[in-house]
Formats: C-alpha cells, sequence, structure tokens
C-alpha cells in the first residue's frame, strides 16, 4: 500500500476550499438581511456545497492515508515497516566507543601538538 506524496496537494487544496466555502456561508448569513425563519436560497446552497466539501475531504484524507491506518489497526501491523506490533524488535547496536581512533591501524595523535598551529616551512 503505497501513498503517492504528490496527492497530499489536493488534500490541503480540498481543505482550504472547504474553509473557504464555510467562511463565505458564514459572512453570508450573518449579512444576511432575510426575515426570520426564512433562509436565503444562497444560504442554502453554500450550505450544500459546505457538504459536497467536507464529503471530498472526507474522502480524500480516506484514499490517502486512512486505508493505511484502518490496515494497520486492523492487522496490528506497524504502517512504516509491515512488520508485527506483536514481534520483539531487535535491540539497537551499541554506541561506538568515542575515544576509538577512526582507523585502528592509525597512529594515535601526540596530545603534546597543536593542531591550530601552521604547518612546518608555511609560506612567507
Amino acid at each position: 500500500m503505497n501513498l503517492d506524496p504528490a496527492f497530499d496537494k489536493w488534500v490541503w487544496l480540498s481543505f482550504l476550499g472547504l474553509l473557504v466555502v464555510l467562511g463565505v456561508r458564514a459572512w453570508s448569513v450573518e449579512s444576511s438581511s432575510g426575515r426570520l425563519g426564512r433562509t436565503p436560497a444562497r444560504v442554502r446552497a453554500l450550505t450544500v456545497a459546505s457538504v459536497g466539501m467536507l464529503a471530498v475531504v472526507v474522502t480524500l484524507l480516506a484514499v490517502q492515508g486512512g486505508q493505511q491506518v484502518l490496515h494497520s489497526v486492523l492487522t496490528r501491523t506497524d504502517p512504516v515497516t509491515g512488520l508485527p506490533l506483536d514481534e520483539p524488535r531487535q535491540p539497537a547496536p551499541a554506541p561506538a566507543d568515542p575515544n576509538a581512533p577512526a582507523d585502528p591501524n592509525a597512529p594515535a595523535a601526540d596530545p603534546n601538538t597543536n593542531p591550530n598551529a601552521p604547518a612546518a616551512g608555511g609560506a612567507p
């Protein structure tokens, strides 16, 4: 089950569209000069558009990541590795000794030398 990262932009754009439609609907309701008990046609149309955009956002979220989460929960597997969650994992390797030289055959550094000193026979 592979997710397409390029598809994420459509999820975010649809969510932005939902916010815009809800904002326009809120503005329309607040600025409406209609009588109480009567809903203007544009508010009804924006309500239908809001429900439609919500359905689009939920569908895109389910397609993009919801299937993977549902499969992971039902099969008790890690969504990234696909390994069962009940199996013990391999322990992490022990960290290397920070004082060990990078090359075991390399000569040890002389602690009496200054690493910031200019090289011998340097330029005038």
